[in-house]
């Protein structure tokens, strides 16, 4: 089983060198139970709130779910942001708490969890659409543009959809 570090850090008083010379903390890929990886090829726009942008939050019961993304940008564990999804027909917006980060060769992968559980099941929706998406068009660039978009979703469903959280 492939081991991933990834940095938890909880003092908001170091500076970003400090925070990342800080114990990297081990763990197995199991432990990323609840989160979902957002595609690198799909759009994400986030931003980190400010103090008076998060006070203007209404926080509900804390999600059982979260997502990881791939940012150029290192954002804190514990910053609050503002996550963006587009899809073709709607924008959809997150509120989420950044709980890991994990530099990589390209920047880094955050990992955050959702502020609010009436989001999950969008989130879980969404996600789904955004990979689907991916699915597609990797098919379509492969076989031809003909394809049926629906047996292509079918598809993809039977073989990716167990791996999506349901909790």
């Amino acid at each position: 089983m492939l081991a991933t570090s990834i940095q938890i850090v909880d003092s908001s008083s170091l500076s970003i060198t400090d925070q990342m010379s800080q114990k990297q903390i081990d763990f197995k890929n199991e432990s990323l139970t609840g989160f979902i990886n957002h595609p690198k090829r799909f759009p994400l726009h986030y931003k980190r709130l400010r103090f008076w942008e998060k006070s203007k939050l209404e926080f509900g019961h804390q999600a059982n779910i979260g997502l990881t993304f791939s940012s150029e940008k290192y954002e804190k564990p514990g910053n609050i942001l503002e996550i963006t999804i587009p899809t073709k027909k709607e924008t959809y917006q997150f509120s989420a708490k950044v709980v890991a980060v994990k530099q990589t060769e390209t920047g880094y992968e955050l990992g955050v969890w959702l502020l609010n559980a009436e989001d999950a099941p969008k989130l879980r929706i969404i996600e789904k659409i955004c990979h689907i998406e991916i699915y597609l068009n990797e098919k379509k660039y492969r076989e031809g543009p003909f394809l049926s978009q629906e047996k292509v979703t079918e598809e993809w469903i039977g073989k990716f959809a167990s791996q999506f959280s349901v909790n």
